[in-house]
């Protein structure tokens, strides 16, 4: 291969995009499936600079209604034309920046352009019992179930021959549940039928990435050709030296210190609770936090610290920035999406839903070490 042609399906804002880049692989992204309009907004403002040429309102309008967008990731727009113009202006920048294909129900393989890799890192929602353990039978509606438009996708790009060499699944590690097994044992036997063998049921956790998270998910690496053999993966381990180049607690700096004010909860008998089973005290290089999800205000949270701030001296969850640095994210990246003016509730949403970028990392100098001459850092 040359440039490695990647298309990014569930894109969010871009975990895959910035792990290729920072391993140095010569890529492309040729295109994305998304419909959830913030994480459009902030891929775009993550991962583009270049400026096109803006045409006006009614052509936006007319190019946007071929597309479904979601302003909550859950309900469909039912008219664009409800949005404000600077959404409308927004929004077609960020899908025409970002190559943005739409909706994953709505793609046609015809229509695709050609890729070696494709990541798909669809819905966990109903494979956990956070959930309801809905599943992601075919046919179920479910938002996990849209595993199965991958399935038709491969379909229609194998029939003109357009198959990618390479396929690369991430989940929750609830999909190797006993639940879950028919149906993921169904999807990889897919694979087989069209000429993929599929790699081992993997469980990567960031905490061996260097991230001080302690972040299990699935990935599945599938080629079109002879099994890759994904033991270095299984056994990589390069754990974090320290937490504190995550934390920001510097709150003599303005920026800073209202951030901290953002995290900051109430002194409540339910927050109480929280704190019993999240708090960080005495926080020493060795500490590490629980799973960033996209909502931190729960019983179960990442971490809790504890904080003086405009809410009295109580205590406070991760500022979306020290979220976006345990992620993988850098802090230039942070401040991109930061200038969206997104809430904190918003900007959790996106992050929680995301990959670490250094577990990404590793995956791609592995697996295209022969190709780009790259060496997996030991």
């Amino acid at each position: 291969m040359s440039k490695l042609k990647v298309f990014e399906a569930f894109a969010g804002i871009g975990a895959q995009h910035s792990a290729l880049k920072r391993a140095g692989i010569d890529y492309e992204i040729v295109g994305i499936s998304e419909w959830f309009i913030n994480a459009l907004y902030a891929y775009d403002a993550i991962h583009n600079d270049g400026e096109i040429e803006i045409p006006s309102y009614e052509k936006q309008i007319e190019y946007l209604s071929k597309f479904t967008f979601s302003k909550d990731s859950v309900n469909p727009v039912k008219d664009i034309t409800r949005l404000s113009r600077n959404e409308i202006e927004n929004l077609y920048l960020a899908n025409v920046r970002s190559k943005n294909y739409g909706s994953i129900t709505e793609i046609k393989g015809k229509d695709l352009p050609e890729m070696d890799l494709l990541v798909y890192s669809f819905p966990c929602q109903d494979l956990s019992t956070g959930g309801k353990t809905l599943g992601m039978s075919k046919g179920s509606g479910t938002r996990s179930g849209l595993l199965w438009e991958i399935e038709r996708i491969l379909k229609e790009l194998k029939e003109i021959n357009k198959l990618p060499k390479y396929l690369l699944m991430e989940n929750v590690k609830a999909i190797y549940a006993p639940s879950n097994k028919a149906d993921l044992e169904q999807w990889l036997n897919f694979l087989s039928s069209i000429g993929y063998s599929n790699g081992s049921k993997m469980v990567l956790n960031s905490i061996d990435f260097g991230v001080p998270q302690y972040r299990n998910r699935a990935f599945i690496i599938s080629h079109l050709g002879e099994k890759i053999d994904d033991t270095y993966l299984q056994n990589y381990s390069k754990p974090s030296n320290s937490i504190f180049p995550f934390l920001r607690t510097n709150y003599n700096d303005p920026e800073l210190r209202e951030e901290a004010n953002q995290a900051q909860l109430n002194n409540t008998i339910s927050r109480e609770e929280m704190w019993a089973i999240n708090k960080r005290i005495n926080i020493t290089a060795s500490t590490t936090i629980n799973t960033i999800t996209c909502n931190m205000d729960r019983s179960n949270t990442a971490a809790m610290f504890e904080y003086n701030g405009p809410k009295g001296n109580t205590y406070r969850l991760l500022t979306i920035r020290e979220a976006f640095l345990l992620m993988g994210f850098t802090e230039e990246e942070y401040l991109r999406t930061k200038r969206l003016g997104l809430s904190y509730r918003k900007m959790n949403k996106l992050i929680g839903n995301s990959i670490v970028v250094n577990v990404l990392e590793e995956i791609f100098r592995f697996i295209f070490e022969k190709e780009y001459g790259l060496k997996c850092l030991k």
